[in-house]
């Protein structure tokens, strides 16, 4: 039998952890693509406030005003629309303005509900080769991605259904166990989808609360300082565009740090957060 314990995990798991919310790439070049149309399914639960500036969004990109654009698209988003190519088109017409750092954040957040998005990777390569800073963005090695390309590859909340999934199929087993209590295939099947409900879980958790946040400069230069005050030494200087890893938030200072473990600290006010 399932031992007591693990069935209270199981049930226990899931209702602690609340979700959030093969082509090829295509070729970069100096152009960035035209926005895609947000399909009517992001949008039927919206107000049609929200859809209209949407689509006054994708028309006043159409005509080359992109401060218009900006602003509405950043309306939609406002109005609670998360999706991956509204970010994307909002990255678009960011960049098409000359606003390098807010693009990349804009593409960043894309690519959390949407990490696999080809065109969202593209054009996040594409402005990155824009940032003056020669700084490697934050972000996972090739052996860590790969060993756990689920958590890579799924946004927060396809890790969610995925844990529901996981763990619906595990309760199935655990009664079929019941009725077939030596079964030794079952035995060893609940112990592997037990190890699946462990992984898919702790995966949402740590995309939830342990996956640090990411700063995106947006000035063309910003001071970052030895300490949280003006008066402090500056250490180093920072450009557009750059992304780095936060490590403390306090009032209106962000300690970030360079890949080599050197830190300062940054005001807020130059910085965009990516939780």
């Amino acid at each position: 039998m399932v031992p007591k314990r693990i069935l209270i995990l199981a049930f226990a798991l899931p209702l602690l952890i609340v979700s959030t919310g093969g082509a090829q790439p295509p070729e970069q070049s100096s152009e960035v693509p035209e926005p895609t149309i947000l399909g009517p399914s992001a949008l039927d639960l919206a107000a049609s406030d929200p859809a209209e500036r949407f689509v006054a969004a994708n028309k006043a990109y159409d005509e080359g005003q992109y401060a218009e654009a900006i602003d509405a698209y950043s309306q939609v988003v406002a109005a609670g629309i998360e999706d991956g190519r509204l970010y994307y088109n909002l990255g678009n017409a960011y960049l098409r303005n000359g606003e390098l750092g807010r693009a990349l954040s804009s593409y960043r957040r894309g690519r959390i509900v949407r990490p696999r998005d080809q065109d969202l990777l593209a054009n996040q390569s594409f402005a990155r080769g824009s940032a003056q800073d020669a700084i490697e963005p934050p972000g996972p090695s090739a052996l860590v991605s790969t060993l756990l390309f689920w958590y890579y590859a799924l946004s927060p909340s396809e890790l969610a259904l995925l844990l529901l999934g996981v763990n619906l199929l595990f309760w199935a087993v655990a009664v079929a166990r019941i009725f077939r209590p030596v079964s030794e295939a079952l035995r060893w099947c609940s112990m592997l989808i037990f190890v699946l409900l462990i992984s898919t879980g702790g995966s949402l958790l740590a995309r939830r609360w342990l996956s640090p946040p990411v700063a995106v400069v947006l000035p063309q230069e910003i001071d970052a300082f030895t300490g949280p005050n003006l008066d402090s030494v500056v250490r180093f200087k920072l450009h557009a565009g750059t992304e780095l890893r936060v490590r403390e938030r306090r009032e209106d200072w962000i300690r970030v740090t360079l890949p080599n473990g050197q830190q300062g600290w940054a005001q807020s006010q130059w910085i965009d957060v990516v939780d």
